[in-house]
């Protein structure tokens, strides 16, 4: 099997560090996104999948734009498949048909439910407690093609997204290769989807990871931090600056304390009342513009931080 991968996210590189130990499978090319500064020094850093395919002499391209790209096209006819995950544009129809098998893309949800951009982070906001792997062929319309393959994962009360990216980790190889294996042999048995019960999930935009103490429930802020974990966190403002929250837990409580408000239990722990008397246990934060600190190194720094109402 000759495969052109379409990946980008971090963890993309786990996925093809199992792939490439299966000796059935070549992978011949693989397609990120360009290099582009990070963080305020602005360096140059490539993708992790780019990184891991040059440390494999696997080719790799990183086209500005795909639309029209005959050169682009060509390179894609001799592949059996082409996979794509989270690959950050809009993939036109020439590549979608450019393969022997066309194109395959895995999804973090059963589809019809939670299409396009953020269907694990959907899930855990919601409070789902099973999420699925799906496996199908792709088409101009995201997410609308028929389905190959699907297999259930159980999300756990305190499963945070990178939980669930490694649920999928331990299982979508072995599901991703018997799908290919399967097409091949013709004996998959694909099916369409209900579009009438099609959901949907949005790109995360800034003003999704904001948290507010006065409007959000303990629920909508703690399901907030547990979807956007490890990235892009969940914040708030603190003095006028923005105040990361990295690591917190949620907590019942009996007595009434007046909402919004710090308050310190020992020297080490450090609370937010929430609406409904329930508490959020700071761990670790970071202020704008500052390193990450442990709640306790940062109080040391910020004496007025057990005042602070917000």
């Amino acid at each position: 099997m000759k495969i052109a991968f379409f990946w980008t996210w971090e963890f993309s590189r786990n996925i093809l560090e199992q792939i490439l130990k299966n000796k059935n499978i070549k992978v011949d090319l693989v397609v990120s996104q360009a290099d582009k500064p990070v963080w305020r020094k602005k360096e140059i850093l490539a993708t992790p999948i780019k990184t891991l395919a040059l440390e494999n002499n696997i080719k790799v391209l990183q086209p500005e734009k795909l639309k029209n790209n005959t050169i682009f096209f060509k390179e894609l006819e001799w592949f059996d498949f082409i996979i794509v995950v989270a690959y950050w544009k809009i993939v036109p129809k020439e590549v979608l048909t450019a393969a022997k098998y066309w194109c395959i893309n895995i999804h973090g949800s059963i589809l019809p439910n939670y299409r396009w951009a953020s269907p694990i982070q959907e899930a855990i906001k919601n409070w789902d407690k099973q999420t699925w792997l799906t496996i199908m062929y792709m088409s101009e319309a995201m997410d609308e093609w028929d389905i190959l393959a699907i297999k259930k994962v159980q999300i756990e009360k305190w499963d945070k997204t990178l939980d669930i990216f490694n649920k999928f980790e331990q299982i979508w190889v072995e599901l991703l290769i018997n799908t290919l294996n399967w097409i091949i042999k013709w004996v998959v048995k694909w099916q369409k989807q209900n579009n009438i019960k099609a959901s949907y999930c949005s790109k995360i935009l800034k003003q999704d990871w904001e948290i507010n103490f006065l409007k959000d429930s303990w629920k909508d802020i703690y399901n907030k931090f547990k979807a956007y974990y490890p990235w892009p966190g969940i914040y708030t403002y603190y003095n006028e600056k923005k105040l990361n929250i990295e690591d917190c837990e949620l907590q019942k409580y009996t007595e009434n304390w007046e909402p919004w408000k710090i308050l310190k239990i020992d020297k080490k722990t450090f609370w937010i009342i929430c609406l409904d008397q329930k508490i959020l246990i700071l761990k670790k934060i970071k202020l704008e513009w500052k390193k990450s600190m442990d709640i306790l190194s940062f109080v040391n720094w910020n004496k007025d931080f057990l005042e602070y109402k917000f």
